[in-house]
């Protein structure tokens, strides 16, 4: 294998076909190290065939974004209804790809997470609260239920604005969304995912495609992560 593409790979995933509310959504995930030279992405050209290479050769100018609401990006005038999401932590991201669904992920390195009892006030329900207090590994515990949540308001393009302690998913096991915080969303409409990482816990979450009409230029919409 090429070292370029240890930069640069799919988890082994089970499917990539997700059933999410009544139909179902295709995924495409990747991870990236960050940590590379400026010469890698040149490593990977000899692998593309002419079309793809002319592809390649469009201007960034001429890929248009367009903002949600709350800044979440997407690219403009709905092509293919694709949908994207990005997220990385330390030297490791990763970028999720769907079509006709929303889609957010979350990345957080494995690591000792000091007082998760006072970060879950700030963040948790009282639901997950409990939980995380029964939990026999609290650290492991917070980070998947503070990833998946984060997945889902990721997804929703709600940012800063979301109700964080109204929302409930599980903490640990499967992951699935319990309570959704908001009118008008459905827990049975939203898949939530374990995604297997070598050294990072990592969720998705797939729903309801979006309304792409309140779309506007703006910031970041990425949640803030709890101060550690």
């Amino acid at each position: 294998m090429s070292a370029a593409l240890r930069n640069i790979r799919r988890p082994n995933l089970p499917t990539t076909s997700i059933r999410v509310g009544t139909s179902y959504a295709s995924l495409d995930l990747w991870y990236v190290d960050l940590d590379v030279s400026a010469e890698t992405p040149g490593c990977f050209s000899h692998w593309l065939s002419d079309d793809e290479l002319d592809r390649l050769g469009c201007p960034p100018a001429a890929v248009r974004l367009a903002y949600g609401r709350n800044g979440k990006p997407m690219l403009a005038g709905g092509r293919g209804h694709l949908e994207f999401n990005l997220a990385h932590c330390g030297g490791d991201a990763v970028i999720a790809l769907t079509e006709c669904a929303a889609i957010g992920v979350d990345i957080e390195l494995l690591r000792p997470v000091p007082d998760v009892e006072s970060l879950a006030r700030l963040v948790f329900s009282e639901v997950e609260r409990r939980e995380l207090e029964l939990a026999p590994d609290p650290v492991s515990a917070f980070l998947n239920g503070w990833t998946r949540k984060e997945a889902y308001v990721k997804a929703l393009g709600l940012g800063l604005t979301a109700p964080l302690t109204e929302i409930i998913v599980s903490l640990s096991g499967t992951a699935a969304l319990l309570s959704t915080g908001l009118r008008g969303q459905s827990a049975s409409d939203w898949r939530l995912l374990n995604v297997p990482h070598p050294r990072a816990v990592v969720a998705v979450a797939l729903g309801p495609h979006p309304d792409s009409t309140g779309a506007t230029s703006g910031e970041s919409g990425e949640p803030r992560r709890p101060s550690r």
